[in-house]
């Protein structure tokens, strides 16, 4: 299921009219997270393998920095779209700038304290979201980007499956 960001023009009678309503936006990385849960749900109420509790704990962080990147990084979230099929789950977030993600290549932290010296640059974020994705796609669109992000829905340690908690 894809939501774009609104054109602001009003429908008019005719083609535009007959058009399923688009739903808004996320306005929060919490929506973002709601959403994903309802595509999930979707996918095991229509018989789907159930998703383990890592693997949707894996999903749900890569949503959450996805979609709060663009909005502290990216000046807004200007299309999210979700995708889950038998084995993997892909999820899309747009936004304004074509700044490519930064992973820091250090933390500075207060001497004595270990805390986090806030430089406004950012922290492990995209790091993690590389970390846990299958594939990962960056396409830069006019003034914005779109990043791709693939995850897998089933959980292997030492070629076993474990059994969890589903959605």
């Amino acid at each position: 299921m894809s939501l774009n960001a609104p054109s602001g023009r009003p429908c008019e009678r005719g083609t535009l009219a007959s058009l399923p309503d688009v739903p808004p936006l996320p306005d929060t990385a919490g929506q973002a997270r709601g959403h994903v849960l309802g595509v999930l749900q979707d996918r095991a109420d229509s018989g789907a393998a159930a998703v383990g509790e890592r693997v949707l704990g894996d999903v749900l962080l890569v949503v959450s920095e996805l979609f709060t990147n663009a909005l502290r990084h990216g000046g807004g979230v200007t299309l999210f779209e979700v995708r889950a099929g038998a084995h993997e789950i892909s999820v899309s977030v747009g936004d304004r700038s074509t700044d490519l993600p930064a992973t820091p290549s250090h933390r500075r932290t207060r001497l004595g304290t270990g805390e986090d010296i806030a430089d406004g640059k950012g922290g492990y974020g995209w790091s993690l979201v590389r970390e846990l994705a299958d594939m990962i796609t960056l396409v830069l669109q006019g003034d914005g980007k779109v990043i791709t992000v693939r995850l897998p829905l089933t959980d292997t340690i030492d070629g076993e499956k474990p059994s969890a908690p589903a959605i």
